[in-house]
This record gives structure tokens, C-alpha cells and sequence, in this order.
């Protein structure tokens, strides 16, 4: 099996992609603009505990950055002496998401009283995706290219195609993300209708394997719902659940999945890793934040850049670009300068919508 991780150092974010046998199968986003604001997965602080939850056998740890994490006591309960108020060596092992703090197992360590506080930083986000790999199991990209911004634009898309003929429809809502199996009009071997059943059958084999891949690409987490197409036959529903089975062998997060109904419907429950995908890049309604979109607009204006060396540039935006841009969340205008020069400007087109921008010569 061949995997292949990817990073692409942009202005603004980091981007990892692990590619497996010549697919994308994870995509891992750091934003410059978090940087001190979040705890990573890895990082080790000296924490001061802020509650102790006898309930829920755990304590609530102040890192003196973004939310109190949670750390669960586990089945030797509270450790004698520990009280609220104490500093204690913690390290991060899932970030924080969806409103919830990230997660901490303790460290062994006597540490001054100086807490809350930094003690060691977690490693570069491609060191740490690779570092899940034996070095025979992965390396980085060099020759091989991928596409890193396709794979995010397929991981953020409403619909995506099956291998063979098919899509699958992805739909998040507040209790769970909703997979349905369309056949649309996918056909039997070299054209031919064939026997519904077996059509049925086979598309639902490809989906299971796409919808476990997109799954782990969009970092999708809780629980889960693939409505495939109907299958009387019971040996035949069971062979697919086994092939879903298989499909999500490799994914590092826990996955549970219940036997699937008669029909069709298969529910599974996904350990969350951190943040999807979706929640990273869009805001509430779904659509892509204005940091998304700025760093975009960047990114094709550094693109420019480098492919003409001699123009002077102009990146025109619509009004909320521009106010991103306009407030300096990150250095964006000295790093783009020490990349391509200084030449390019911004200007704000007032009637456009948000999601537009354009870069031209001046």
C-alpha cells in the first residue's frame, strides 16, 4: 500500500494530504491566525485545574488558551491529591470542536506553580500526520503531485461521483451526517441494464468504499447514516456492511458500526478527531468564511505572481475580503512581499458579492 503525504506551505495556512494508493484520503488544515490561540494536538502545557466533576470522573484544566480542556480520570478515578487549583502536566490529544475543549491524558513531571502555561509546542502538522506511518509506510511527495486544492473542493461538495457510475449525497445536520446512495443511472458491466439486483449490489459495494473514504477526507465525526440502494437479498445487504467494514479498517479514528437494517440503512458512530473539514473553512451557514475566502484570493494572487515576475498586480475583492484583509489577522502583505515583491495592490469593488475576487495587471 502506498502512501503518500503532501504539504503545501501557503500564505496564511498549512495544508496536508495523505494520499493512499493515488487517493486523497485525509486533508489536515493549520491557519497562521490560530497560531497561540488554539491548542494543538500534541502540545504539552502545565495546565491549573479549574473544576473537579465527580459525575463525570474528570477535571476541567485551564491552558490558559482557547477553551478548558477535559481530563478524564479513567478507571483508577481521581488520582490521590489532586484538587482544584493544582498545575498539572497535561498533553493535548484531541483539539477542541464544536464548542467542546480539547481533550488531555497527564504527563508524569514536577513543574513550578507557574501555571497556566506553554512547556512544549506540538510538532509541524506534516511531522505529526507522517508520524502515524512506519517510514516504510509512508513518504513525502516529491515527484508526485497532488492536488490539494481539488481534494478540498471534492471534500466540501454536496455530492461526489462512485467509482463506476453513482453518487453519493452528504448532508450534515445538527444530529448527524446523512449519506444517501443515488444510483443515477449507473448501469451494469459494459453498458448492458443487467439484473437490478446485481446493479443494486455492486453499486452499493463501490459506495460503501467511496463513502468510508469521505468519511475520513472531510473528518466527519458522530453519528453517521449511509442509506444505500435497496437489497432484498439478506446474504447480499451483509456482504456490503463487510465491505464497509473493510473499507474503514485503515482510518486512525474508532469507528462503530451497527448492523445494517433490512433497509439498507447502515448507522455508524465516528470518534471525533478535532474539527472537520467543513467546520475549519465555513462559517454557520455552510458557506465558506471570509478567511477562506481571503486566503483564496491570496493564493491566486501569489499564483500570478510567480508565473510573471515582471507585472505589477492588482487583487480586486469584494467589500468582505477586503475587511479581512484590511485587518492584519495575519502578516499576509510582508509575507506575500517576501515571496513575489511589492508589487501589487488591492482595491475594494463595493457591488460585488463576497465570494468574488480577480487579479489583474495594474
Amino acid at each position: 500500500m502506498s502512501r503518500i503525504v503532501a504539504v503545501e506551505d501557503a500564505i496564511g495556512e498549512t495544508r496536508v494530504a495523505l494520499a493512499d494508493n493515488g487517493r486523497v484520503v485525509e486533508l489536515h488544515i493549520e491557519r497562521w491566525s490560530e497560531a497561540g490561540l488554539r491548542a494543538r494536538a500534541g502540545a504539552l502545557y502545565l495546565g491549573r485545574i479549574r473544576t473537579i466533576d465527580a459525575r463525570l470522573n474528570a477535571a476541567f484544566v485551564d491552558l490558559g488558551v482557547g477553551e478548558a480542556g477535559f481530563l478524564p480520570f479513567g478507571k483508577a478515578g481521581r488520582p490521590a491529591g489532586l484538587h482544584e487549583g493544582a498545575a498539572i502536566p497535561v498533553r493535548v490529544t484531541r483539539e477542541a470542536h464544536a464548542g467542546k475543549g480539547p481533550t488531555l491524558a497527564r504527563e508524569e513531571g514536577e513543574f513550578s506553580a507557574d501555571a497556566p502555561r506553554l512547556l512544549e509546542d506540538a510538532a509541524p502538522l506534516a511531522e505529526r500526520v507522517a508520524a502515524r506511518f512506519q517510514d516504510a509506510e509512508a513518504r513525502w511527495a516529491d515527484e508526485v503531485r497532488i492536488d490539494i486544492a481539488e481534494a478540498i473542493d471534492e471534500a466540501l461538495s454536496r455530492e461526489v461521483a462512485i467509482p463506476g457510475g453513482g453518487r453519493l449525497i452528504i448532508e450534515p445536520t445538527a444530529a448527524l451526517t446523512a449519506i444517501d446512495v443515488d444510483m443515477a443511472g449507473r448501469q451494469g458491466q459494459n453498458g448492458a441494464l443487467g439484473a437490478a439486483e446485481k446493479i443494486a449490489a455492486d453499486l452499493n459495494r463501490s459506495a460503501a468504499k467511496e463513502a468510508a473514504r469521505q468519511i475520513r477526507l472531510r473528518g466527519l465525526g458522530g453519528v453517521i447514516a449511509i442509506d444505500f440502494v435497496h437489497m432484498r437479498d439478506r446474504k447480499i445487504r451483509l456482504g456490503v456492511e463487510q465491505v464497509l467494514k473493510a473499507a474503514v479498517k485503515h482510518d486512525p479514528a474508532r469507528i462503530d458500526i451497527a448492523p445494517i437494517s433490512p433497509f439498507g440503512i447502515v448507522e455508524l458512530a465516528r470518534q471525533r478527531t478535532g474539527r472537520s473539514l467543513s467546520e475549519l473553512l465555513n462559517g454557520p451557514g455552510g458557506q465558506p468564511s471570509d478567511e477562506t475566502l481571503a486566503l483564496n484570493a491570496i493564493r491566486r494572487l501569489e499564483s500570478e505572481g510567480r508565473s510573471d515576475r515582471r507585472r505589477q498586480l492588482k487583487l480586486r475583492v469584494s467589500p468582505a475580503i477586503a475587511a479581512w484583509l484590511d485587518a492584519e489577522h495575519i502578516a499576509w502583505r510582508d509575507a506575500l512581499t517576501q515571496r513575489i515583491g511589492p508589487r501589487f495592490a488591492l482595491e475594494t469593488v463595493d457591488t460585488w458579492p463576497r465570494e468574488r475576487f480577480d487579479v489583474s495587471s495594474k
